[in-house]
Order: C-alpha cells, then structure tokens, then sequence
C-alpha cells in the first residue's frame, strides 16, 4: 500500500494541478490569495507613482477618453516634478485633432514609454510595426511567424518618439490577477520582435544603465528575463507573478486635478485612467477592483526592490518535494492509534501551511494545492487502510466473545460493564471419556474432535442466548445472563442442556454436564495487554463440582434444585431431562450442601 500512495502522489506533482485552468487552478489562486492575506500589506514602494484619471477628472475635463492635450500637459508636468520616466497605460490608437500637442511632449527631452497590445484587429497601417524596436528585447527565442499579431496602438507618430511596452494581462482561472507576461512577440519589420511588458520596459528606459539590455531566454516555463544584471525567471506561461504591496493605493497615487501636488522626484510615474468607462480594473489577492495601471507600476516596483515572487521549475520542485514530505508523513500518521490520529494529522497540516507560508515569505510560490491533495490522499488512504484492517480484525476478534457481548464491548466502556453484580446460569460442560479416546485416535483426530465440541457448544450456546464464557481443551463454561440478566436465564440454560446432552451417534457428543444458578460478579480478568470479560463466584464452582458429581453418579446430567425452581417450571425440565432426585449432596470443597437431581 505505501508503493500505491507513492505512485499517486508522485502522479499528482507530475500534474501539478495547481498551474491548471479550472477549480484546481481557482484553487491554487484563493491559496495564494490566503498567504498574502497572513503576510498582510507591505510598505509603499518608493521608486514608482501612479497618476490616475478618475470619475471626477472625467467629468472635470467633460471628455471620455482624456484629451491628447490633456495628456501631453501631464507628461510636461510629471516632468518638471523631476519623474524619472513617464509611462502612459492608454492605447493611443486611433487619431484626434489635438494629436500635435501629444507629439510635441513625447519630442521633449525626458523617457516616455507608450503602451500597445496584441489579440486585435490589425487596424493600424504598417508604419507602427516598423516603428517598433527590435533591439528592446535580445531574445534567445525566435519570435515565429505563427505567434505573430498586430499590435494595437500606439500611432506610429507617437511610437517613433517612444519606447513600447506591452499591456497584455494573464487572468487567473477565477478571473483574479496574480503575474503580468515579461515579453510579447509582435509584428516588426522584416518580420517579428519580442516587446517588454510596460514595466520592463518603464525601467529600461528609466535607468539604462542598470536595466540594460532586456534579454530573454525561453518564453515558458525555464525560461528567464534579464533586465541588465537583474535575471527574473518566468513561470510557464512566460509571465512574473507580482508582489502586491496592499489595496488600491499602496502603490503612491494621485488624482490626475492633483498632479501638481504629486511626489514625483525620481519616479517612474504611471499615468492611466481608472474611471469606469475605461473598464481597466480587475481582482487581485488584496482588491476586488485594482487599476490596471497600479498593477504594472507593482511590477516596475518589485524588480526594482527586488522584491520577486518565483514560480518556475525550481519552484515547483521544492513544492514536489514537500508534498513528497508530507504525504511520507501523513500516511503513517494516518495509520496510528485512533486517538492519535486526528492531532498527528492536524498538526501536521499546521507544519505544512506553515512551510508554505515560510516559502512564500522568502520569496517561492510553491504549489499548495498540490501539497495539499497529496496530504488529503494519504491521509485519506492510510484513514482507509487502516479502518480496513481494524474491521478485519473486528471481525476476526469477533469470534472470540459471543454474539450478545460484541456490541455491549464495541459501544460501552469496559469499566461498565465489570463490577456488576447478578444472578446467573452456569453450565460447565466437558466430553466424557477424553484422555483415552484422544490417545487412541491422535493429534489429528484430537484436534478435530475438539474443533467439532467447541463449534457444537458456541452454536448452541447462540441459538439459546448463552455466553462460551470459558473454553479449555475438552471442558467449556457457559453462563446465562451477560452482559444483562433476563428472567428466562434458568430456562435457556436448561434448554441448551436439554440440546447439548442430546445422544448423538457422533462420539463428540458424548458429554457430561453440570449447572447451577446463582450469584455472580462481572469481571474482566488478565492483564494491561490483553484480558477478558467473564463471571466469576460461586455459581461457576458448584457447576464444575457438579460435573464431578454426574460422573460419579455414573449420570451425563447433574443440576442443582435451584436452577430448576428457578425456571419457574422445575417439573417441566425434570420430565424433559428425565431427571432423577439425587437429593442434599456435598461438593468438593463446598461446605453446605446442595439438592441435586441427575440424569
């Protein structure tokens, strides 16, 4: 069984659910979500800023989308406020009469990165893939003619006085937005070009010399991007998950009517527009509605601090192992003493979150979910072994006590069950002539006449409500009245007399018996390790003397008066049994006597 939970845990990290589309990737995405939660916010950055154009500005300027004036008099300002760079979130696709003002700020001395995005209508003419770098990202990975597109903005005016960026966003299976694609193939001259995402290329252009050259190394998964001696690696679907610092804001913002009193000096300062027409807003870890603009200024902020999360394959070895780990742990934990088994497991999932939480402050997205289905399936599959094997030992324990005990032992404390005191039926039964019937027809033949006694005594002990209290060789003790005394005790006992000496040709039948009703106490006698639920008092030793008294009397039968007063019809059973009076007799070791009657 271990060798199966190996295989299927080993199985689900070859998956790696967590990186799928659907619940599981949902999954992983709210489990991300949960150790951003217990980190909580982060400091603000201090490198970026984001100028926001809101409702208010929108209707200030009564215009939707903002003026290219309005937006060349922001690059001017963000300027003269000392930005390190200015970058504007907005696809400047299409041509308005006020696109003079807009060139005229691009052409001024200071970097201006312009954003465009691919998946659209190719609906600009081909100067704009001209106009786009080549040399923006030095790929080791060919931009191919089928993974080519069209960008979409910006005019190619506005691009030849600019450094592109992309905005393309990667949402998450639950619509939520976690990580941003470091580059995009796009159609260049003479062919295609890889262009940075809009932070990238924000710090390039912001600081050359520290963020030059943008080299890419593989699109997926083991692939890296290197902003000069900064190397990022990228998850599989080529992107960097993001870092996020809090809720809308964290990231220093202002209103684009409060530009003037903004902080820019030596910032790369992002310039969107957060007003509803726009539609860019989205969910992340910390906001149901983040800017998309705060979003790329999050990443221009993390590869500035450093402040990276990775998720590639190292990552997803390291989260290999540890479920590896913890479902090595979690089965044999799982397998331990029932009541070790809930805070073995329960512990065991704290240590795993915590792992998790520890890698994740440090800076690796391991995939939870992954570590948790392969906790959850040997967990699961040792729980399931191990009821399958108490069951079968269930079972097989179960025939060693009587039908009546097993469910009095399985729902009830042992402790109260012993002690009681009671009036019981004892039979103590054993075959006649053993020791030199057993030496004629040897071990075997020994062994199948006891096989054939016993299954004969617990068979009919059964039918009556009788408890094989005792079996020792060729003798067995039979009480009536455990776990709970009945009024018909006396009478069950004498009817299973009545069966058991019943003259069978079967030599195996041949048995001498002796019974007796009386007081008894309930004990479970043996030792810490291993004991059992029996009667013990003076009833069970008159019925072994009465056995004595049946053989010397020469009689199969010998019961006491008492047990026959005792099942309310004596007559009955002494016509039933063909009982003879062998009236007051003493026993061994007995000091009063007792009326016996024998058959």
């Amino acid at each position: 069984m271990p060798a199966l939970v190996a295989l299927l845990v080993i199985a689900t990290v070859l998956w790696h659910p967590g990186e799928r589309a659907g619940i599981v990737g949902a999954l992983e995405g709210q489990l991300l979500d949960a150790r951003v939660t217990l980190r909580g916010p982060l400091p603000p950055p201090k490198g970026v800023a984001v100028i926001l154009i809101d409702d208010t500005d929108i209707a200030q300027i009564g215009q939707f989308p903002p003026p290219r004036s309005v937006l060349a008099s922001a690059i001017d300002a963000a300027r003269a406020q000392g930005a390190s760079a200015i970058v504007l979130d907005l696809l400047l696709a299409d041509p308005t009469p006020r696109d003079d003002a807009l060139n005229a700020a691009l052409a001024r001395p200071g970097p201006v990165v312009l954003a465009t995005a691919r998946g659209g209508p190719p609906f600009v003419d081909d100067a704009l893939a001209d106009a786009i770098d080549r040399s923006a990202v030095e790929a080791a990975v060919s931009a191919t003619s089928g993974a080519l597109e069209m960008p979409i903005g910006p005019l190619p005016d506005f691009a030849a006085s600019s450094t592109l960026g992309h905005v393309n966003l990667a949402l998450e299976p639950d619509g939520k937005l976690r990580r941003l694609p470091a580059a995009l193939p796009f159609v260049a001259v003479d062919g295609g070009a890889w262009i940075p995402g809009l932070a990238l290329a924000s710090l390039r252009a912001a600081d050359p010399e520290r963020f030059t050259p943008i080299v890419l190394r593989g699109a997926r998964a083991g692939g890296t991007i290197s902003l000069g001696r900064t190397t990022v690696p990228l998850d599989q679907f080529g992107a960097i998950p993001l870092v996020f610092y809090g809720d809308t804001g964290t990231v220093p913002t202002w209103p684009l009517r409060d530009l003037d009193q903004a902080n820019l000096e030596g910032r790369i300062v992002f310039l969107g527009v957060s007003a509803q027409g726009a539609r860019d807003r989205y969910p992340t870890p910390f906001d149901p509605a983040m800017p998309g603009v705060e979003a790329h200024a999050t990443l221009a902020a993390n590869l500035i601090e450093g402040r990276t999360l990775r998720r590639d394959h190292v990552a997803w070895a390291l989260g290999g192992m540890l479920a590896l780990i913890v479902a090595g742990i979690a089965y044999p934990a799982a397998r331990q003493r029932a009541r070790f088994v809930l805070p073995a497991l329960t512990a065991l999932a704290l240590a795993t979150c915590v792992a998790l939480q520890v890698a994740f402050l440090a800076g690796w997205w391991l995939d939870a979910t992954t570590v948790l289905i392969c906790f959850t399936l040997a967990a699961g599959l040792g729980i399931a072994v191990q009821a399958v094997k108490h069951a079968r030992h269930a079972r097989n324990l179960a025939q060693y006590h009587a039908p009546s005990l097993r469910s009095s032992l399985a729902e009830s404390d042992l402790s109260a069950l012993t002690g009681r005191q009671m009036n019981a039926a004892a039979l103590f039964v054993d075959l006649s002539g053993f020791t030199g019937r057993s030496e004629k027809i040897g071990p075997k033949g020994t062994g199948d006449l006891l096989d054939q006694f016993h299954q004969r005594i617990a068979r009919l002990a059964a039918v009556h409500g009788g408890v094989v209290d005792q079996i020792v060789g060729d003798a067995a003790l039979v009480t009536f009245g455990l776990p709970e005394p009945a009024p018909g005790d006396a009478a069950a006992a004498l009817s299973f007399a009545a069966d058991v000496t019943q003259t069978q040709d079967d030599p195996a039948h041949s048995l001498r018996l002796g019974a007796h009703y009386g007081p008894v106490e309930v004990r479970a006698l043996g030792g810490a390790d291993h004991s059992h639920v029996t009667m013990v008092g003076d009833a069970m030793n008159a019925a072994s003397r009465l056995q004595e008294v049946a053989k010397g009397a020469g009689a199969r039968i010998a019961i006491s008066d008492t047990l026959l007063q005792q099942s309310g019809t004596p007559a009955r059973w002494i016509d039933e049994l063909a009982l003879r009076d062998l009236g007051p007799v003493e026993l061994r070791g007995r000091k009063m006597l007792l009326h016996v009657w024998v058959s």
